[in-house]
């Protein structure tokens, strides 16, 4: 639903920021030049339940799915995943596609061969880029939607990194320093 010759202000507040989404997922899809990594990170269904960070869903087989891609990105360089691995990580990422993403980074840098093969990864200026425009989709979405935030001190715990040291991330939008950051502490 595009509102182009609607005057902005008579819109009702919901469908304005239901319109910046849109906007913000478009611009990101947009840059994004790589589909291999496009699925890895995922995009919130728009009447998404607000859950307790403890019970949003993150299964076991999430889990399986989610070490194989990061150790995956870690282990193989960009011909190889491109050649060899493409097909199964697009596959998995399509499949864990519904979770939130401070539950799918959560599990990444709540155990440390993960968090350490995000570090190779992100070495590589091909596998960084894609990781973080994709990322950027899915966080600039909950965002816009208010869904960060509130589950900063959760997932701070998971992650154990003290909160104040997270926040300024998700109060400047800066998605890849976020990443950045939590592969370095």
């Amino acid at each position: 639903m595009l509102f182009i010759d609607t005057n902005i202000q008579e819109m009702p507040k919901t469908e304005i920021v239901d319109q910046k989404t849109i906007n913000s997922v478009a611009y990101h899809l947009k840059c994004s030049r790589n589909k291999m990594i496009a699925g890895l990170i995922k995009i919130p269904p728009k009447d998404a339940k607000v859950l307790p960070y403890a019970e949003l869903p993150r299964t076991a087989e999430d889990e399986r799915k989610i070490t194989d891609i990061v150790t995956s990105l870690g282990t193989y360089g960009k011909v190889t995943l491109l050649m060899y691995h493409e097909k199964r990580l697009m596959k998995y990422g399509d499949e864990i596609r519904y979770l939130h993403p401070l539950k799918f980074i959560g599990y990444i840098f709540s155990h440390s061969d993960l968090k350490a093969f995000m570090g190779v990864a992100f070495d590589d200026y091909f596998k960084r880029t894609s990781f973080v425009k994709d990322f950027a989709i899915t966080m600039d979405t909950y965002d816009l939607k208010n869904q960060l935030k509130m589950y900063l001190e959760d997932f701070s715990k998971e992650v154990n990194v003290p909160s104040d040291k997270i926040s300024p991330f998700l109060k400047n939008k800066d998605w890849e320093g976020l990443l950045k950051f939590l592969i370095k502490y």
